[in-house]
């Protein structure tokens, strides 16, 4: 496991209170936010990172429901690890039709998630990007809806803040009118009074053994009653924000007053430099989103404010941001050396290694290609061609694929198949280097262009046990090992966690910052 010093609390951050934060955890998935917030749940599962200790929160609602599944594998881990005590392994679009379905979720201090990704993540394609409109993207919804309804009908207290976690596509998604839905998202949570602020946070910046980069959103319950951004020192209308801004989110001084200025979570978490993006601005409406490139860079502010319009009048009560690039202060990394299981410790299993005879369709699916692509209704008209591209595909082999390039064109002409191209992955993966990014089909033995293989002292190949996996996310060892669940299982579940450092590290700050200031 990675030394202590490279996770730890940046700062002391005070007394806690006598009363826990009170946490709802949405789309749980098998516990990251929960275990970055309230440490280890037994000695067990203690490692140097997640300790057993009274953190001052406390999980009290959770959900967790994989839509089309039989079989709830990570609600199953959760309820293993945390007990079944106030969670619920059901649809949440079921706690959100109505008001009454609403508050069945308690009042809460805190409302943490990381929503569905897929219909915004890389690894889908721009025609198939669905965004807000795909089936994983609707899940953001009910977030909105229980913030909504809690606030409007007055029942219950909105949450005090509100963190959520999603890939970086995010902010430019989708393909045909970047940024249109974060503006939708930044714009809801703006009616609802809060304040916003995000961040893209790459995990191997800041010390951890993994390239994974998320953006994380931080909505602050604000009294609206000022017309400015009013959580970094700033009260009423003010135009010289930039200053407090700048050392809220950055931790930058400059101008007067510094010594009223404080820096916010992001910014004692996850220290970096900035450059501008996109000065103070109005979220822009659907017509004036760039098709070519988000306003949102990769850290931002949002707030409802005052702007002057074109005829120098100022119209008060608009939803504005800024935003920047953030240029991380890096931290040395972990690498997967660091999380390796070696043939001599216990665990090690022979079945991932990977035989000589195979390594050449590894080299081919990690290497730069060229491959034809056929179209269904072209091999319909030869079926005489369809043998030979089965045969293609199979191979393994770009020699394969230009030996039958002529017989392809032969028959369809060089309009009917296109090529195929993809760059090359490093083969075998540096182990002196964090990994890449663990995705849902990470366990397997068959060569696969995202999947890892490692090379041994001695020339021999494996691919990564679910436990490396674990430990890439700094889960404890074996966290999803439970009976009847099969490791490709366990590997999905990796896939689709954080990194339990990072929110490990924000805890301290999101403590202070809920404990220290009248959120409502």
């Amino acid at each position: 496991m990675l030394p202590i010093d490279r996770v730890k609390d940046r700062n002391p951050w005070g007394s806690m209170g006598d009363e826990p934060i009170r946490v709802a955890e949405l789309f749980a998935g098998v516990g990251g936010f929960r275990l970055g917030l309230e440490g280890a749940p037994s000695k067990e599962w203690e490692t140097d990172i997640l300790k057993v200790e009274d953190t001052g929160f406390k999980v009290i609602w959770s959900n967790q429901w994989e839509p089309g599944s039989n079989r709830q594998w990570a609600s199953r881990v959760y309820t293993e690890r945390f007990g079944e005590e106030g969670h619920h392994d059901r649809d949440l679009h079921g706690f959100t039709k109505t008001v009454k379905d609403t508050h069945q979720i308690p009042e809460v201090d805190l409302l943490v998630g990381g929503f569905p990704c897929q219909d915004y993540s890389v690894a889908r394609t721009k025609s198939g990007e669905l965004g807000i409109d795909g089936e994983k993207g609707k899940l953001w919804t009910p977030i909105w809806q229980i913030i909504r309804r809690s606030h409007v009908n007055q029942t219950q207290h909105r949450p005090k803040v509100v963190l959520l976690e999603n890939v970086p596509r995010l902010l430019n998604s989708p393909a045909d009118a970047r940024g249109l839905n974060f503006s939708v998202m930044l714009k809801r949570l703006l009616k609802m009074d809060y304040e916003v602020e995000w961040r893209v946070i790459h995990a191997d910046d800041y010390g951890f053994p993994q390239q994974r980069s998320r953006v994380f959103i931080l909505a602050y319950a604000t009294p609206n009653k000022w017309n400015g951004p009013t959580h970094f020192g700033l009260k009423g209308t003010h135009s010289k924000y930039t200053g407090p801004m700048l050392q809220w989110m950055f931790g930058v001084h400059s101008g007067r007053n510094q010594e009223h200025w404080e820096a916010g979570p992001f910014a004692e978490a996850f220290p970096a430099e900035f450059e501008v993006v996109k000065e103070k601005s109005e979220i822009p409406e659907i017509g004036d989103l760039s098709h070519r490139r988000s306003p949102f860079g990769s850290a931002g502010y949002a707030w409802q404010g005052e702007i002057k319009d074109e005829e120098g009048n100022r119209r008060q009560h608009v939803n504005l941001f800024r935003s920047w690039k953030a240029i991380p202060i890096k931290e040395e990394a972990g690498t997967i050396s660091e999380i390796m299981v070696q043939r001599d410790e216990g665990g090690y299993d022979e079945s991932y290694e990977v035989s000589e005879s195979d390594l050449h369709k590894w080299e081919y699916e990690k290497g730069a290609k060229r491959e034809f692509r056929i179209r269904k209704s072209d091999l319909e008209k030869h079926p005489e061609l369809a043998e030979i591209y089965e045969k293609c595909k199979k191979s393994k082999s770009q020699a394969v694929w230009d030996k039958h390039k002529a017989d392809f064109e032969e028959k369809l002409g060089t309009d009917g198949s296109y090529n195929y191209d993809e760059g090359a992955i490093a083969f075998p993966d540096p182990t002196d280097r964090p990994s890449r990014t663990v995705v849902t089909a990470e366990i397997g033995r068959s060569a696969s262009r995202m999947r890892h293989i490692i090379e041994h002292d001695d020339g021999t190949h494996r691919t990564l046990f679910p436990i490396e996996t674990e430990r890439l996310n700094m889960f404890p060892d074996d966290w999803t090992r439970i009976d009847g669940i099969p490791d490709s299982k366990r590997g999905f579940m990796m896939g689709n966690a954080l990194v339990v450092g990072i929110i490990e590290r924000l805890r301290g700050p999101l403590r202070n910052l809920i404990n220290s200031r009248g959120l409502e």
